[in-house]
């Protein structure tokens, strides 16, 4: 059994690889939303302001084993979970810069998604993009891990 909480000592530091390069200056795609765990429809190009948005590709559970056999082993795949505990708790500093709204953003289902928010005790919503549909306006780099 892991605890999400905690990385381990010999995690791989991931490197970028330029997959996402062509993100800066990009437009988000107008009439696409994303479901919320707080019940809300957001559609990223619509929000006015300052936004920050966070990507990570899966939460673990407490005591529930790892996702798949090997997932530490992959470069930033471990840690979302402190990653989102991060933004929790530099919410009110992130505000207080200028960002009218922080969302995290998955491809995790909005439910597996409302357990971690309310577990974490997150001042802000939890985003799906369980269809890829965000993933693929973006062209955002992706990885497979178990088929």
């Amino acid at each position: 059994m892991i605890d999400p909480y905690t990385l381990p000592d010999d995690l791989p530091a991931p490197v970028d690889d330029g997959a996402a390069d062509h993100l800066s200056g990009a437009q988000l795609p107008a009439g696409l939303a994303l479901e919320a765990t707080d019940g809300a429809a957001v559609e990223l190009a619509a929000l006015a302001g300052r936004t920050v948005v966070y990507a990570y590709p899966w939460t673990g559970r407490p005591g529930e084993p790892l996702l798949v056999d090997g997932w530490d082993l992959i470069p930033g795949a471990r840690g979302c979970t402190p990653e989102t505990c991060g933004f929790r708790d530099h919410h009110g500093e992130l505000r207080e810069a200028g960002a009218e709204a922080v969302y995290g953003l998955s491809t995790q289902a909005s439910d597996y998604q409302g357990e971690l928010a309310a577990r974490l005790g997150l001042p802000f919503a939890i985003l799906s993009d369980a269809d890829l549909a965000l993933t693929r306006a973006l062209a955002l780099p992706t990885f497979e891990a178990a088929g």
